[in-house]
């Protein structure tokens, strides 16, 4: 008996930590804007390769275990609750990709400084030249 609280402990202490790290990545609602953030940050130069491999995988992983019938807790035996590790496993990669474009939109507002005027043309002369 003691092993199984212990196990639920270890698995309440993960779970609170995947849930404090989304509080920091501003998970919530704000991730269904960053949907429409993806397509720009897997075609920018600006994003690293690890971070858009985080993204793809994070993306593939959570498709492949929605679709597969292999889980962890196997609902043909616990029923509704079997769906309780899909549902954290889709949200924990949520998490991830909200993460990664959150990055990407905190690099793109420190890229725009106000001081730089876009669309500008000149050109320099010299004095002799006039």
């Amino acid at each position: 008996m003691n092993k199984i609280i212990k196990v639920i402990d270890i698995l309440l202490d993960q779970l609170k930590k995947v849930l404090v790290r989304f509080r920091k990545s501003k998970f919530g609602l704000l991730f269904i804007v960053n949907v429409f953030k993806i397509p720009d940050f897997i075609t920018d130069r600006r994003v690293s390769i690890i971070s858009k491999f985080k993204v793809i995988f994070a993306f593939g992983v959570a498709l492949l275990y929605m679709i597969s019938g292999i889980d962890l807790i196997p609902e043909i035996i616990t029923g509704v609750f079997g769906l309780v590790d899909d549902i954290f496993v889709f949200i924990w990669c949520l998490g991830i990709i909200n993460e990664e474009v959150e990055k990407y939109k905190k690099i793109i507002k420190e890229e725009n400084n106000p001081n730089i005027i876009k669309g500008v043309k000149f050109s320099v002369k010299d004095e002799k030249e006039q």
